[in-house]
Formats: C-alpha cells, structure tokens, sequence
C-alpha cells in the first residue's frame, strides 16, 4: 500500500521538484563545473541508506542545505533522483552502463534491480561479455548466472562474432572453456575460439595458450583440426609446454576411434560434457518394433565426435512394452501418446517430468492409436491418424496441458496410419502414410486458426513409415517405404513457395525410424533397412548438404520415437557425469597425466609430419 501511494504521488511530487517548491537540499556536482540541483531529502532519503547518512551528516539548523556529490555526473544522478521520485527507471543502452554503477555506489537498490532487468531483457551476442564483466564487478549474483548461462549456451556465435570476446581475461576464458555445461557443437569451435583469442595479441597472449589449451578436451578435437593448429604454432619450441599439449592431445585423438569412449572417459581429454559432450546431443527414445523384443525403457542416446552412448534410465521406464507410438517434447516435459503394446492398442498417453524423473498419466486420447504421429503447435499437442486394430483413422484430436483434455478437430482429408508430421510456424503439416490399401505421397496443412485441412502438392515418393521433421522454417520428408523398398530419397517443402524441392539422399535407405533435430543438425537413429532392424546412426549437415555417419547403435531398433529436451536444470542427471561418473576417479583439475607421457611417440611424430607435409603440398 505504501509503495502504491509512493507511485500515485511520485508525478506531483516530481512537479514540485521540477518548479523548484518545497527543496531542501541542492546537490552541486563537480564534475560538471558545479552543476546544481533542487531536491527534497525526505525523498532521497527514503530509498537509499548513502543519503540518509548523507543528509544525516550534513544537517545543519537552516532548513537548507548544499552537499557535494563528487565523481558522478549530473546525467546520472538525474537517473537516480526520477526513480526516487517516481519509481521508474528511464533507461537505454547508452545510459545503462554509468545508471547501474552509479546505482550500486549510492545503494539504490531498486533501481540497482530495475537495471539488472533491463539488461537480462536486453542480452545479445554482442554484450554479453560486457554484462558478465559489470555484474562481477558490482557482485550481481542473480546477472552474473544469467550472462554466464547465456555464454555457455551461444559460446561458438559469441566467438566467432563478439568483439568483446577478445575482451576476457586469459582466467574468465579458461573458466568458460573448463564448464562441463559449455555447448559447442563440436570440441573443434571451442579450439578456434583460442586460436582468435590468442590471435588478438599474440606476443602477449601466447604465454596463456598452456592455459587455455588445458581447458579444451584436446582429445576430441578433428585429425584436421589439430593439424591446422600444430602447424600454426610450429615456431613454438618442441619442449614447450603448449606444444608438448598439443602432441599429446593429437596422440589421444588418433587412438580415440581404437578405444570405446567409455574406456577413456577417465582421460580428462576424454570427458564429456555434462551436456553430452561436444555434441551436447540428448535424444529421448521409447520403444523397439522387433516382434519378440518390445522394449518399455526410456533411453538416453549421447553423441559425441561421431560416438553414441547409450543410457538405459530403469527410472523413467514404462510400465509396459510400448512401439509404434508417438514422442514430443513441450517445454521441458516430455510426452509419448498411443502406441501398441503387442496385445492392445493404445488411446493411453503420458508425461514425463526430467526434473522429478517421473510419469504421470494425463487424460486418454478418444481414439485408440498405433502408427500415431504427433508434433505441438502453439503450444498444443496434436494426435494425427493411427490405426485401432480394425480402423485406420483420418481423425486428429488436440491435446491442452493446462486443461488436461483431448478435444477433436476438422479430419484429414484422407486415411492415414504411419505418416509423419511437423509444426511450422503455426500450422501443421503432415505427409505420407498408408491408407490401407496403398503408401501414401498426398500432404496437407492444418491451420488451427481455421480449423481447416488443405491439400499441398504432393511429394515426389510414396511414403509410409515415413519421418517428417521441422528443420529451418522448411518441412523435411525423410525416408519410408514406398510400397517396394526401403527409400534413402529425402525431399523438403518451404510453404511461401508451395511446392517440394529434393535433399541429398541419406547413407542407408529405412522407414520407421526416429529422428530429431539438433545443433543444426537432424539426426536420423534406426529404423527397418528391409532386411532387419538397423542401429546406423546419421546426420544431415545443411551447410554441406551432405548426410554423414555416426556411431551405430549397439542393439538395432526401430518403430522408436526420438525428441530433445533443451535447457534441463538437472541435465547431469542424464549424461555421463549422471550415469557412470562415480565408476572413475575423474581429477578436478589440472591433466597431471601429461607428465607421464612429455613427448609423443615416434610413430605419433612420424604420423603428425606426414599429414601435416601432406595437407601443406595440397594447399
């Protein structure tokens, strides 16, 4: 009620400020050759403890007073003096910078917060660094998480485009690289990020690469890679340290594809991340279609520099075999809707809450669905097609987290079980499927504003079992069986231009089959080649249009169902670090191992002088 009362007066008050009535106190500022200004004490004093004892230490017996206010400008303290008046914090980014620091030197503490809001809302590439800097300087805890958290999550655009990168502290960078939340694509944009570091200022710099290279998983860096950064340092002295880093780091990642990656995960070079490594990849899976070996396990697939690691959470199991089913994420929770559990057909659907590590079952859909596919839109989830055991559905249902209800909209206009389907930019778009007599290649949009279906051109193959993903504002149509064989072809849809355009054909041809998309990338797990189940693993690299492997699955499967998950506040839980840490004495700091090893061996020195002779006669 107070601070009510206090907003309802400050423009009055603030007008009398303005005409000069009622002032008792007139602050002179140096800094700007004795500038003056009129204000009243009562004001001042009542949101700041630095002029309550100001004013306390200045009282004199006249109803008036002058006081000092050296080292701030007047721009400033006009910031001050209107938030004291009004509650309100007339703020931009040129002005942020001083306001805040002039703010926690005069403990202003409201306005302290009101700048730390602005700048939380105000984050970007270019600042951050900036703000990382100002909140350790003024210890903003709360500003200081958020600016890191932001750094970890978008290090390799910052490196690649800040300018105030090149401003951290050889300590603050090694800190950033050491953080097992860091995210980068892959450990090579982490090693380019010193080398411009370094770049910077190189005869100043130089001394702190032992540093940061210690602070790189060496270990999972590219052969190209390090052969790139070997020869850019090869004037440094063989015995010096970096190099001896360097050397070492090299070995390891030509013997990296001879090991299991679990068994050197006790190798410092070696780790993962606790966001999947330098992938920082973590896909979801329910299910197996294999006729005996249905599976009701939750998995946890990490890839990492072309290896994947599978974790089976017995926590997060169903308590039923489940395949043919559909998975979305929403937020951070996780949902798996209809499916078939090798004797009944499914309208059941559940959550699964990472952060508790539980399922809960939400209402039941109005239909029975195997072959159901399924995508959020607009921040609802819609069920599309299916099969009943006796019927193959043309019916869509729309599920509200908040109400907890299916509800039914406009059907398809054809059968479909066995499609696929995606959201973009707030419509649904689904394409393929079987329709009981026949594979499918008729696509159609839903618009939920409408509540209307409508026919797009048809793709160019027949699918079913198809896999539709949402991948940079176009819908991606991947493999599936065309009533014949298991197709590679993939093709995607941009909806401003109506019409299919074909996409690099993957490595293995297959239905059925998970995918996602993540880091730029969609990943494609599984699925049926035609002559069994396939654990082959691959992604699609855009940038090259080219579609690369990854390590298979140990156990293949298909009829899974694959999402990701983004932002977890418990993501260790999943990784390595929450599934086989405590098997390995992992050092907290420093890689001692170096000391056993200084020098790489004569085949490492022969095998380094060779590529690297050899990529220097290419170019």
């Amino acid at each position: 009620m107070a601070m009510d009362t206090h907003r309802d007066l400050g423009p009055q008050l603030e007008e009398l400020r303005a005409k000069g009535l009622f002032c008792d106190v007139t602050m002179i500022f140096p800094r700007d050759g004795g500038r003056s200004m009129h204000v009243h004490r009562n004001i001042l004093a009542s949101c700041s403890e630095y002029f309550r004892t100001l004013f306390t230490f200045n009282m004199t017996t006249s109803c008036h007073m002058e006081v000092e206010i050296p080292g701030i400008s007047y721009g400033d303290m006009e910031a001050i003096v209107r938030y004291a008046y009004t509650q309100t914090a007339d703020l931009s980014p040129s002005n942020i910078e001083s306001v805040i620091v002039t703010a926690d030197r005069l403990n202003v503490l409201g306005l302290l917060k009101a700048c730390e809001e602005f700048l939380l809302s105000h984050v970007s590439i270019e600042n951050v660094v900036g703000m990382l800097k100002i909140a350790k300087y003024l210890h903003c805890p709360v500003l200081e998480e958020s600016a890191l958290t932001f750094i970890l999550r978008n290090f390799v655009d910052i490196a690649r485009n800040s300018n105030e990168f090149l401003q951290l502290t050889p300590d603050e960078l090694a800190q950033i690289l050491r953080t097992d939340e860091l995210i980068v694509e892959r450990e090579d944009h982490a090693c380019s990020a010193v080398v411009r570091w370094v770049d910077f200022l190189p005869d100043i710099r130089t001394a702190f690469l032992p540093q940061l290279l210690r602070s790189v998983r060496l270990g999972l860096l590219s052969s190209t890679k390090f052969s790139d950064v070997i020869r850019k340092y090869s004037n440094l002295p063989i015995d010096s340290e970096a190099s001896r880093l360097l050397h070492k780091g090299y070995e390891l990642c030509l013997i990296r594809s001879a090991w299991r990656l679990q068994n050197v995960r006790r190798n410092v070079l070696l780790r993962p991340t606790s966001v999947s490594c330098s992938g920082r990849f973590r896909m979801n899976r329910v299910g197996d279609s294999e006729t005996v070996h249905y599976s009701r396990f939750v998995f946890v697939f990490v890839f990492c520099c072309g290896h994947v690691t599978r974790y089976e959470n017995k926590e997060a199991s169903f308590e039923h075999s489940v395949a043919y089913h559909a998975m979305v994420s929403m937020g951070k929770i996780l949902y798996v809707i209809g499916g078939y559990t090798t004797v009944k057909y499914l309208n059941s659907a559940k959550k699964y809450e990472p952060f508790t590590k539980t399922w809960i079952e939400i209402a039941p859909m109005h239909c029975s669905r195997c072959y159901v596919c399924a995508a959020e839109v607009n921040g609802l989830i819609y069920a599309c097609g299916g099969f009943d055991g006796t019927n193959r559905h043309r019916s869509v249902e729309r599920y509200n987290p908040v109400k907890n209800q299916w509800q039914m909209v406009s059907d398809m206009n054809s059968v479909r079980s066995d499609a696929g389907v995606c959201g973009v930019d707030g419509k649904l778009y689904i394409a393929g499927g079987f329709s009981g007599t026949e594979c499918l290649n008729t696509a159609e949009c839903f618009d939920p504003s409408t509540n209307e279906w409508t026919l797009l051109s048809p793709m160019n193959y027949r699918r079913s079992g198809v896999t539709v993903v949402a991948f940079r504002q176009a819908v991606y149509a991947i493999g599936g069986f065309n009533g014949s064989i298991r197709l590679d072809e993939v093709e995607k849809y941009y909806p401003e231009r109506g019409a299919w355009f074909p996409v690099k054909e993957m490595i293995k041809g297959r239905s059925n089959f998970a995918a996602a998309v993540m880091e730029s990338r969609i990943y494609v797990v599984g699925g049926y080649d035609g002559t069994g189940t396939t654990g082959h693993v691959e992604f699609y690299d855009s940038e090259r249009d080219e579609w690369c492997e990854a390590s298979s699955l140990r156990i293949g499967r298909s009829a899974a169902s694959a999402c990701t998950l983004r932002g977890l506040d418990n993501v260790k839980d999943y990784t390595f670090y929450g599934m086989e840490a405590h098997l390995y004495k992992l050092p907290d700091k420093g890689l001692d191992f170096f000391s056993e090893s200084p020098r790489p061996s004569r085949h490492v020195r022969s095998l380094l002088r060779n590529r690297i002779a050899k990529k220097g006669n290419s170019s």
